[in-house]
């Protein structure tokens, strides 16, 4: 310090460039600090996407009043959340092998032909012999 300065309030304290990478818990541009740089991305936009693409969870999102219930709602959001975010890095995995996305499997025909189908089957089973 200098000896001007006689006590911490008493004017603007300079540090010189080479002591300002010291201060840090992690030395700046070091792989380390990446590291945790990373890290906080990944949080900071998953708490963008809960306030804002994925959900709104703004003021009055949940409509139901105590901790309790609130806290369980928004277990259910990080939840779904999560669920989001495994489907998705699911789907960019079998897109990066060459692999084609399976769509779901739909059923065939109508409710109506299904129902026929299955009253026939009942009917058969109940004019054949007995078991």
């Amino acid at each position: 310090m200098a000896e001007e300065v006689t006590h911490c309030c008493s004017g603007t304290l300079s540090a010189p460039p080479a002591g300002l990478p010291i201060t840090q818990r992690i030395p700046f541009g070091t792989t380390a600090w990446q590291i945790s740089m990373n890290r906080r991305m990944v949080v900071e936009s998953a708490n963008s996407a809960l306030k804002g693409a994925f959900a709104d969870l703004s003021r009055g999102f949940f409509r139901v009043f105590g901790r309790t219930k609130i806290s369980v709602l928004l277990g259910f959001t990080v939840a779904a959340y999560n669920l989001d975010r495994i489907r998705s890095f699911r789907a960019k995995q079998a897109e990066d092998e060459g692999q084609p996305l399976r769509r779901a499997k739909r059923r065939k025909g109508t409710w109506a032909a299904c129902s026929v189908q299955a009253s026939e089957s009942v009917s058969a089973k109940a004019t054949g012999p007995p078991d």
